[in-house]
């Protein structure tokens, strides 16, 4: 895979999510075979993800050196984040160095793929909406 291919993939994943008001994406190329990629998703209930990556493409494979996504509130508080820093306190967990941040908890968690990170947020946003319409009753 290379660059414009994983950038297409990004987009036709962001351009089917109904959940999604508006995108700024920027793909800096480094070559031979990596890229930068980062962002900022707007969410239609004013919730924001931020995300970077750091890829290598090879042939058969894309691998993930660095990455963030921050799922924030309309607010800018943090509902979830899910990296690979090497966090002192994540060192424990099975897949160190991959972790989830959850408030002010971490979990074990590996590096969920895009489609299933927007997921996750839409299922987020939906029950939220869902909570809403009940409480309005």
């Amino acid at each position: 895979m290379q660059l414009n291919d994983y950038a297409n993939k990004l987009l036709n994943v962001i351009s089917v999510n109904p959940y999604i008001e508006s995108q700024n994406l920027s793909f800096e190329e480094r070559p031979p075979n990596a890229a930068y990629i980062s962002g900022t998703i707007n969410f239609v209930d004013g919730s924001k993800l931020y995300f970077k990556e750091y890829v290598v493409f090879k042939p058969d494979d894309t691998i993930y050196l660095k990455f963030g996504y921050s799922y924030l509130d309309r607010r800018s508080a943090l509902i979830f984040r899910y990296d690979n820093a090497l966090d002192p306190k994540a060192k424990g967990l099975p897949t160190y160095p991959e972790h989830k941040h959850i408030a002010n908890i971490l979990t074990p968690a590996k590096r969920p793929l895009f489609k299933d990170l927007l997921m996750e947020i839409s299922e987020e946003i939906r029950d939220k909406k869902h909570e809403q319409a009940e409480s309005e009753l």
